[in-house]
């Protein structure tokens, strides 16, 4: 055990005090935050201060919203106009005078929603002026029913005024989290497992190999290499994420639709734990094409087969979007190197049973078992052919005939 600790201390430690390791550590989020201030530019440059109006058919503005005095150039308000009918407000919308309307219904306080009717989706500003002015009406009844849900806000539903067009208001927001665990699991392969592929083919290239398999075994070397790359990722993703959080944390005032978000802590436990489990398998995979190739190029020209299958879900978005039970969600879903971005996108859009999660679960904790085991063979076999690339056909008859 101690040796594979030393061989993951060196692995760690030789990679960590490279330049190109802190140039993407840093880049990423400092990329991130620049792409956070151009978003909160832009929603100043195009914020629209035209005001929206309201019907209340549930009576529960009994408190207007207060227009502050001496509005300056940089005060993100919009006035929000009282209507009784839906005729007037939709003849002011048509003329410029509003943006659009909202029907706050009878019942509201068992559904929590309205519906905004206007000809263009309403901004994050809109949503959260509706939210405000609802939230301080509510809690100024004598008993609140549900505080937690009041403070949480209204689920805010789409209308176009020829009602051609109809949206239920979850918000974009839901593919927020697999959007980010897409991101954030891409940029760690290409650059965390491109250290392992590197470091193995380079060392076989120049024969160091040889010299360190004198001190310890071939599994020991290759478990521990693994392991430190896996500590090179690990703090790469504890550092973005800190960084990220920090940055969404500190952008929340400036942009609204990051406090509109309503984001489950379970269902980002669940992506982030999946998206490491699904970089351990990764990593594993490397370890095996390094062994196996004997020169960096033709590692590189596999190593494309392994990152695809982790875009695949981008590709087939729209279906996980209509149908995310369907036939290949779940295949992607039960697939180790898509399962991240899979099952977090399902997720987003239905409810999955908890079954099914174990299951993807258990899929990738046997995979695991099985890529350590095959790594382990092609590192043994590996070993003896540093001009000859091995197959993994090969591989196994080898290793079968000399057992």
């Amino acid at each position: 055990m101690k040796k594979i600790i030393d061989v993951a201390r060196y692995e760690y430690t030789h990679h960590v005090t490279k330049r190109r390791f802190w140039i993407a550590l840093l880049g990423i989020p400092v990329g991130f935050l620049l792409i956070m201030g151009l978003s909160v530019l832009f929603s100043f440059m195009s914020f629209d201060r035209t005001p929206v109006g309201y019907i209340d058919q549930a009576k529960l503005i009994t408190q207007p919203q207060e227009v502050p005095e001496n509005l300056g150039l940089f005060d993100d308000f919009i006035e929000l106009i009282p209507y009784t009918d839906a005729e007037t407000a939709r003849a002011d919308v048509e003329n410029g005078v509003i943006q659009g309307y909202v029907v706050i219904p009878l019942g509201y306080q068992s559904t929590y929603q309205v519906t905004y009717f206007s000809n263009k989706q309403p901004s994050s500003d809109v949503t959260s002026t509706i939210n405000l002015l609802l939230r301080d009406n509510l809690l100024l009844q004598e008993q609140i029913p549900n505080l937690e849900r009041i403070e949480a806000g209204s689920t805010v539903a789409l209308e176009s005024l020829d009602g051609s067009q109809t949206s239920d208001g979850t918000g974009w927001y839901r593919i927020f989290v697999p959007l980010l665990v897409g991101i954030l699991y891409f940029i760690l392969v290409m650059s965390s497992s491109g250290y392992l592929l590197q470091s193995l083919v380079e060392e076989k290239q120049n024969r160091t190999m040889e010299i360190m398999i004198t001190s310890v075994t071939p599994n020991q070397l290759m478990i521990g290499k693994i392991i430190g790359n896996l500590g090179v990722g690990f703090t790469q993703i504890l550092v973005w994420v800190l960084i990220i959080a920090v940055g969404l944390l500190s952008f929340k005032d400036k942009l609204p639709f990051l406090s509109d978000m309503k984001l489950s802590g379970g269902f980002m436990l669940i992506s982030l734990a999946l998206l490491v489990l699904s970089f351990v398998v990764v990593a594993g995979i490397f370890a095996i094409i390094g062994a196996i190739m004997s020169t960096m190029e033709e590692a590189q020209s596999v190593n494309s087969m392994v990152v695809l299958p982790i875009m695949l879900p981008f590709y087939f978005f729209q279906t996980f979007f209509t149908n995310p039970n369907g036939v290949i969600p779940k295949i992607f879903s039960y697939f180790p190197l898509s399962a991240p971005l899979s099952l977090s996108l399902r997720m987003a859009f239905t409810s999955v049973p908890a079954w099914e999660i174990v299951l993807v679960f258990l899929i990738q904790i046997v995979s695991i078992v099985l890529v350590f085991r095959l790594s382990g063979i092609a590192f043994r076999r590996g070993l003896l052919e540093y001009n000859k690339r091995l197959k993994l056909r090969d591989l196994f008859v080898k290793e079968v005939s000399h057992g």
